[in-house]
């Protein structure tokens, strides 16, 4: 209140100095000559004092009423005030709570973790229906049906853990004549498997460095890497990839450990795989190896070396006996504006079975935010002599939303002819052409 009375005191003084100083104004001018235009001056600079004593007078009243108001205050009970601050403060603290929830949610869902700092869930629903014709017969069934919840857990400052399970009912083509190239049909499903097909915890000492466990992707080139449906153009992926979970090439997935992590330079971005694994179908040999990429600032060209090797498990017929290789490979992406370009190649030496050979690239162009058209040439030999396998695969993708994308995919399928070296003589070439359409439903 004292505060308050040193301000109304301050501006009732400059109320009448500005009275003094108008009338101060006024006289000696006004004596000084009769001229028209000086009187005229004089009328103006008294007006403006009038109008600031009016101000200064409202100013005033409202001081007055502010230190009256002030004074009815003091008259509230203790209790009631300290009350009203109270809830006030826990007010503030409740707000504080809601901003800081919405940084990290956004207008996402949130769910809460028993003991982990934070768990993020999400998931997608993949469904396909696939026609094949042969020059013998022909195929068609709703053969693609994939639940996947994907679940990340922040469990300290540098650990985390991440987990895919997934519950696949699907039925894949196959061939059911003697060369099993010309008559389509599709695998009877089963009750449906419910892998889980990853399932890590990593410690990250730092961004150049991160060691993980558990089954993991294996860490080859670029289209085994980004598996997921929701983000890839073609779920069916290249040849050498087939059968999903397989080890045709290279294992799709390892269950061992994953030394990696990153370094940025002045001119872009280097990033490191190693491990050291598992593969479910030869689970007594180790697998090894890994890549390293690197890209070029902001061209959007990123170029991988790959290197790795371990054992397989060779086909029944020669005794189910294990065959060690060694795999070499490159990939080569190129990302940028409408062009999204994917290119690999692997080659691997072959202990006691034949040497296999995988190459593909395909090129993409987003024809705007929603659609996307690509190709893919894709070449396999997956050393069992009975031919190489040529695929052309052309398909447009629809994205209406961000967590939904629709696919039509048509590929065309040779099959090389063998014309020797086969226990049961030569078998000719065969075309196989299937359609598809997929969708897949992220969250």
């Amino acid at each position: 209140m004292g505060k308050t009375r040193e301000v109304f005191k301050r501006k009732l003084k400059m109320s009448l100095l500005g009275g003094l100083l108008a009338t101060t104004m006024l006289s000696p001018t006004y004596a000084q000559s009769n001229d028209e235009s000086r009187l005229a001056e004089l009328e103006s600079k008294l007006s403006q004092a009038l109008e600031m004593i009016s101000s200064l007078q409202t100013e005033i009243t409202a001081l007055k009423n502010s230190e009256t108001e002030n004074v009815e205050t003091l008259s509230i009970p203790e209790e009631t005030v300290e009350l009203v601050q109270e809830n006030t403060e826990r007010l503030e603290v409740v707000e504080d709570e809601l901003l800081e929830l919405e940084d990290k949610t956004g207008d996402r869902a949130l769910v809460q973790s028993f003991d982990a700092l934070s768990l993020d869930i999400g998931g997608f629903l993949h469904s396909a229906v696939t026609h094949v014709d042969g020059r013998d017969g022909s195929a068609t069934s709703f053969n693609r049906q994939t639940f996947e919840i994907l679940m990340r857990a922040q469990l300290g400052e540098n650990w985390s853990a991440f987990l895919a399970q997934a519950f696949i009912r699907e039925s894949a083509p196959i061939f059911q004549d003697d060369e099993q190239r010309t008559d389509p049909t599709f695998q009877i499903p089963g009750a449906g498997i419910s892998p889980t097909v990853i399932a890590w915890a990593n410690y990250k000492a730092s961004d150049a460095l991160n060691v993980r466990v558990g089954r993991f992707i294996t860490p080859h080139g670029i289209i085994n890497v980004d598996h997921f449906p929701a983000i890839l153009l073609d779920p069916e992926q290249p040849q050498f990839l087939r059968p999903f979970g397989g080890q045709s090439m290279f294992a799709n997935f390892m269950t061992g450990a994953n030394i990696h992590g990153q370094t940025f330079t002045d001119n872009g971005r280097l990033k490191y795989d190693l491990y050291v694994g598992s593969f479910v179908g030869n689970p007594e040999s180790f697998n090894y190896g890994g890549r390293v990429g690197y890209t070029f600032g902001d061209t959007g060209i990123t170029v991988g070396a790959n290197l790795g090797g371990g054992s397989r498990v060779r086909p029944s017929l020669i005794g189910g006996q294990s065959s060690d290789y060694i795999l070499y490979g490159a990939d080569l992406l190129y990302d940028k504006g409408p062009i999204l370009w994917k290119s690999e190649i692997f080659y691997t030496n072959e202990d006691h079975l034949s040497d296999r050979l995988a190459f593909y690239t395909q090129p993409a162009y987003r024809l705007n935010d929603q659609w996307t058209a690509f190709y893919r040439f894709d070449f396999f030999d997956d050393g069992n002599d009975r031919g190489n396998q040529i695929e052309h695969a052309v398909g447009l993708n629809f994205v209406p939303t961000k967590n939904v994308r629709l696919r039509g995919i048509a590929t065309f399928k040779n099959f090389e002819a063998v014309e020797e070296g086969l226990p049961n003589g030569p078998i000719s070439e065969a075309d196989v052409r299937s359609y598809q359409l997929s969708a897949t439903f992220s969250f």
